[in-house]
């Protein structure tokens, strides 16, 4: 169907040997842009009519690092085996970024929904491998914010704050999987399901489980993918605060690393039910969610507090990371949203702060952890 714009233009054209007409301005264009898209609600201009929710601060200028990084030329050498190759693409998802979230519903799978406000947001952050045994790698994101005043442009900085964590297990034995209703169970995986693969398994802040999936990654002259099987996990922060309609996200997701930035894909089902017994998916699937997370290098960065910060607490965060393996390996658990209003992530961001705990030897401080997280958990 061609626009009210689109149709004067070809009346124009048709009838030039008879009268000139005077082509509408750029303005004109625009607005009869907006009108088409409240019309048409396109799916992918959406903002253009539903301004998203998410973050609103701003940021400092960054400065974009067009050099690859000499993890990304070690990732291209030759004659690498397939398992050495992922290895360095691994290591080549290191580095210090700025970040953007995207999110946006594409279409409902219920009849009469709505489609959900479009979220977006950015921060920040530096990736850094904090744990390598061969078939076991572990990443961790530390995001290291400077906002800037609307009013003042005064810059205001740095805030530090541990972010999410993935491990990568070669052709891993074991995951964590989703249930609903904020329960996890460890899942036996066969060797025929991982062989070639990596278990890549998400974790939150608090190095609570977020999703697990598996996964190959296929390399390229210019670029590299991985690309996991479905995989369940609960609402995240951005929705858990405004919806309550679901209980489960889930989906596919895709990394693809170049040499000046990386891309987190996801294509999400948001989904009432839970899982079966026997591991298949309940209930009615409510809309389509597709997400775009990029990460691109940048350079004269201020990161130094981030990383200060990481090696005064890394100590810590070993012991949380312990204390939850001993929690999964007991079996299925739940994990409660809050306790006396303060969720977990608060508790475990206040004992990292804590000169007193920090110093104690990690067999102690393990006892103060698993403590502190007692309440937290139903197995």
């Amino acid at each position: 169907m061609k626009t009210a714009i689109s149709l004067i233009l070809s009346l124009c054209i048709v009838c030039l040997p008879v009268f000139s007409a005077k082509l509408p301005d750029k303005q004109a264009v625009v607005e009869a842009g907006k009108e088409e898209a409240k019309l048409y609600n396109w799916t992918f201009t959406r903002q253009l009519t539903t301004p998203p929710r998410g973050g609103s601060s701003l940021g400092q200028k960054i400065l974009y690092d067009q050099k690859p990084p000499d993890s990304w030329q070690a990732l291209q050498a030759g004659g690498l085996s397939p398992y050495e190759r992922d290895r360095r693409a691994i290591y080549a998802l290191e580095g210090v970024f700025e970040t953007k979230f995207e999110f946006l519903e594409t279409f409902a799978v219920a009849a009469g929904k709505e489609l959900d406000t479009p979220y977006a947001s950015w921060g920040t952050e530096f990736v850094k491998v904090i744990e390598d045994s061969g078939d076991f790698i572990s990443v961790q994101q530390i995001m290291v914010m400077y906002y800037r005043d609307r009013t003042t442009g005064e810059v205001q900085g740095p805030h530090v704050m541990k972010h999410w964590r993935h491990d990568w297990s070669w052709q891993g034995r074991h995951m964590l999987e989703y249930q609903g209703n904020n329960q996890w169970q460890s899942k036996k995986l066969s060797p025929s399901q991982t062989l070639g693969k990596w278990v890549w398994s998400v974790y939150q802040v608090d190095d609570s489980p977020r999703y697990s999936g598996i996964g190959r990654w296929d390399h390229f002259a210019s670029l590299s993918t991985f690309e996991t099987d479905y995989m369940s996990r609960p609402l995240p922060r951005r929705e858990s605060s405004v919806r309550d309609d679901y209980q489960i996200l889930m989906g596919k997701d895709t990394l693809v690393l170049t040499p000046h930035a990386w891309f987190h894909e996801q294509k999400n089902f948001k989904h009432q039910g839970g899982l079966s017994p026997s591991g298949e998916f309940s209930g009615v699937m409510l809309a389509r969610e597709v997400g775009h997370n990029s990460y691109r290098r940048i350079k004269d960065f201020k990161y130094e507090q981030g990383l200060q910060y990481w090696h005064k607490t890394k100590g810590y965060w070993a012991d949380v990371r312990a204390v939850w393996k001993d929690i999964e390996h007991k079996g299925a658990f739940a994990i409660k949203k809050s306790v006396n209003n303060k969720p977990l992530f608060m508790v475990h961001f206040e004992q990292a702060a804590d000169d007193k705990i920090l110093a104690l030897a990690p067999e102690k401080r393990r006892k103060v952890i698993h403590e502190a997280m007692r309440p937290y958990i139903k197995g």
